[in-house]
């Protein structure tokens, strides 16, 4: 019986196929810069975006954990759509915020739905030691079709216009909403009689974290490291347009950049197994810092290599950070630990936001990737300190 489950598994191969499968994403700022969406109105819209998810994130996880994660996955997939049918027509800031806000609405929705949901498959199946693997997998999946769409984007967008983009984005998602539709709901094997009540799960999340430190520390750093490469993930078209790089080549400048996560996601699991959580982290980290420095100082199409081994690292970030959380969370509780992480990327993004924000404006978009190497490397600094003070680790893979 907990075999069948695992057709969950190939199911959110095809999920994460489609999702990806968004060719609007490789000319986004370009199209949203031509209908009056500059630096610091897309900023206003992340903040949006991230209000939007900080104040559904909790509840959508408690949502998930106490009436079936499918469910919440195809509502997503209904306002998935919805998002990119505005964003097609949008022409105004309240146009953008309102499908920025839809997107906010999904991502809570669907935050720690989906891992849940992959874990609990697994465990019904007696494979949960798989899950970074398959996490992994799932994450290489979601690059190619970035990768493929990035390829076919740019040149779609050439021929025929930014729009289609955003029509052959919206089909996509529709294509996710009729998968998430055959989902199974996997069984629960800590799910307590009765039911909990809200606070009763967010207490029970929260003391995953106190009893854990280490889960909140590691968790914390993959906050970090999202928070950061956000606003590389976002604003590296301007980048491009800034050293005279044409919109022609964005595609293939999208897949060497997702072509760094694929290869950081299926190397994931391999790492746990030889090192570390404390040395692979802290090295994340280093290169992070690192890299946003190069970005910032190289100041040519060269700029390229150090965004490509920055998405390396955080392809292998993903994956270890969220199966150290599952592996050690209960089922009914899965998906609101995870939604607690999530709200800490959130509020983390934003101060960032508002910094590389306010110094792109001053300066140059450049200049914006500085501070945020300086935050790596004070989290760096903080990460090495608490490790000294409190050494946890007798094992490679971790306590």
């Amino acid at each position: 019986m907990g075999y069948s489950y695992l057709s969950n598994v190939k199911k959110q191969y095809w999920i994460s196929l489609f999702q990806s499968l968004i060719p609007a994403y490789v000319i986004e700022r370009l199209f949203w810069q031509e209908r009056g969406m500059g630096v610091q109105f897309v900023v206003y819209a992340e903040i949006i975006y991230s209000v939007t998810v900080i104040l559904l994130e909790i509840p959508s996880g408690i949502l998930a954990d106490r009436f079936g994660r499918k469910r919440l996955l195809v509502i997503t997939g209904v306002l998935d759509v919805a998002e990119f049918v505005i964003l097609l027509y949008a022409r105004s800031f309240w146009a953008f915020g309102l499908a920025v806000f839809l997107a906010g609405v999904g991502r809570a929705l669907s935050s720690g739905s989906g891992h849940a949901l992959l874990y609990d498959s697994l465990l019904a199946g007696g494979r949960q030691g798989d899950f970074e693997k398959l996490l992994g997998r799932l994450s290489a999946i979601d690059m190619a079709g970035t990768v493929a769409a990035a390829l076919s984007g740019g040149l779609l967008a050439n021929w025929l216009g930014f729009e289609f983009n955003y029509m052959v984005s919206a089909c996509s998602m529709g294509v996710v909403f009729f998968i998430a539709l055959t989902l199974r709901e996997p069984p629960m094997r800590t799910r307590p009689e009765g039911g909990l009540s809200g606070l009763q799960y967010t207490k029970e999340a929260l003391a995953l974290f106190k009893a854990q430190p280490l889960v909140a520390l590691y968790c914390a750093t993959g906050m970090v490291l999202g928070a950061c490469v956000v606003y590389l993930d976002e604003f590296w078209q301007l980048v491009m347009e800034g050293v005279g790089v044409p919109v022609v080549f964005f595609g293939a400048i999208s897949a060497c950049i997702n072509l760094g996560k694929i290869r950081g996601s299926l190397m994931a699991h391999r790492l746990k197994e030889r090192f570390k959580y404390k040395s692979i982290l802290s090295a994340i980290l280093a290169v992070n810092v690192l890299g946003y420095i190069a970005v910032s100082l190289t100041r040519s199409a060269w700029c390229l290599i150090p965004m490509a081994v920055v998405s390396l690292v955080i392809g292998i970030a993903d994956p270890l950070v969220a199966g150290y959380l599952h592996h050690r969370a209960e089922s009914h509780i899965r998906a609101t630990a995870e939604s607690f992480m999530s709200l800490g990327l959130r509020l983390f993004s934003m101060p960032v936001g508002l910094v590389f924000g306010a110094v792109s404006a001053r300066w140059s978009i450049f200049t914006g990737y500085l501070p945020v190497a300086l935050i790596c490397a004070g989290w760096l600094a903080a990460f090495l300190v608490w490790h000294r003070k409190k050494p946890c680790e007798n094992s490679p893979t971790g306590p």
